[in-house]
């Protein structure tokens, strides 16, 4: 007997993003697999051939019918399919999902957190958000944040039992490849892309993979880095990602990147890794984060990282070790760590070295695939007994 095991996101970039080479382990561990996310064509050519894909659209912001309508549908799956474990992330997938796998009566439901969207909102908007994190948590029958500090806020925030709470190892979406994250490997594409992009050979890159939106801290990156181009003419900014509608950059930070010659703006790449291997320091000044996954990335990478003291990021770097935490929301608290990296080829190279080592040893992917799977297991063992 298989046993089924359904996951949800909203759309296709987090099942690329966060569920490489899980659903092949879960396959060959005897499961059943199904994904469901908005539409996307090329999505079966990244998921195993075993692994059923059903395209569900959900909208990213509040509408009532469409919500409704998603709603419906996944409903009719769930009791249709009767699946043995149904998870889910991203806000809008996972209320929808949460709600409908109730009233379908999974047994095991499953809201991995991956981040708390509220946090960045203010006003009535975080008011109803924070609402809606409270009804996934209620109704679902486990929670596994990302961080283990996450357990804590969500608690002292009232979103749900201690109980149901578990950080899987030592935190992350999904850890770390290591066979692709090799510095090594990628070392050819460094001078290739560089000459794309038109860098001088002595130029000192900073880079970021991310959406380029306000609570990415895309403004205070740009803001930082115009100040730091007039004094250090080597220096650089890689911009790699694409704008959204939601939380646009503010004008003036369009302006820099379209006015500022040294500033690269590449856009969204399916393939990230050569625009790592550019780089020679990454920085990600988020307001809010699940984790830090690219942090995690980038140090595989052999690459110190600037990001920011809040939750996530403070478990995805090691301060004055592997790189610098810096005051969120504030231009000037980067300019003194990316000054110091910039000019000081040395510690940089100890920052990286002491990065890739913590990633080797803490975020092997190999080892949390394998810790997700028994832990899946071991709750249909569990589910079973009490069946029982």
């Amino acid at each position: 007997m298989k046993y089924r095991i359904c996951v949800i996101t909203t759309v296709s970039a987090s099942i690329k993003a966060f569920y490489k080479g899980q659903l092949e382990e879960f396959n060959k561990a005897g499961f059943e697999t199904t994904v469901i996310c908005g539409k996307d064509e090329k999505l079966k050519d990244f998921l195993p051939e075993e692994t059923n894909y059903i395209p569900v659209n959900f909208s990213r912001k509040i509408s009532i019918l469409q919500d409704l309508k998603s709603l419906f549908v996944l409903y009719k799956i769930f009791k249709k399919n009767k699946y043995d474990i149904v998870q889910y992330s991203t806000p809008k997938a996972s209320l929808i999902a949460a709600i409908a796998s109730f009233f379908a009566r999974m047994p095991i439901r499953i809201y991995i957190l991956w981040g708390l969207y509220y946090m960045g909102q203010k006003g009535f908007k975080r008011k109803l958000f924070k609402y809606f994190e409270k009804i996934i948590s209620k109704i679902s029958h486990i929670i596994l944040p990302i961080a283990h500090e996450m357990v804590g806020f969500a608690i002292d925030e009232n979103l749900g039992k201690k109980e149901k709470y578990k950080v899987m190892l030592n935190g992350s979406a999904c850890g770390v490849d290591l066979e692709t994250f090799n510095p090594e490997k990628w070392k050819p594409f460094r001078n290739k892309i560089r000459n794309e992009l038109h860098v001088l050979e002595d130029g000192v890159v900073i880079g970021t993979v991310a959406r380029l939106t306000g609570d990415k801290g895309i403004n205070e990156l740009v803001q930082a880095f115009n100040e730091i181009s007039n004094e250090i003419p080597k220096a650089y900014l890689l911009l790699v990602g694409d704008q959204e509608e939601k939380d646009r950059l503010l004008p003036a930070t369009e302006r820099i990147i379209n006015m500022n010659p040294r500033i690269r703006s590449v856009g969204w790449q399916d393939d990230p890794l050569p625009y790592y291997s550019t780089m020679d320091i990454f920085c990600l000044p988020t307001y809010r984060e699940g984790f830090g996954e690219v942090n995690l990335e980038a140090q595989a990478m052999g690459l110190p990282v600037v990001s920011t003291d809040v939750i996530g990021p403070r478990e995805s770097v090691e301060n004055n070790s592997t790189g610098y935490l810096i005051e969120s929301q504030k231009s000037e608290a980067l300019l003194e760590p990316l000054r110091q990296l910039l000019t000081n080829q040395e510690l940089r190279t100890k920052f990286g070295i002491a990065g890739r080592k913590r990633v080797i040893e803490k975020f092997d992917r190999k080892e949390m695939i394998k810790a997700i799977i028994e832990h899946r297991l071991s709750l249909l063992e569990k589910s079973k007994q009490n069946d029982n």
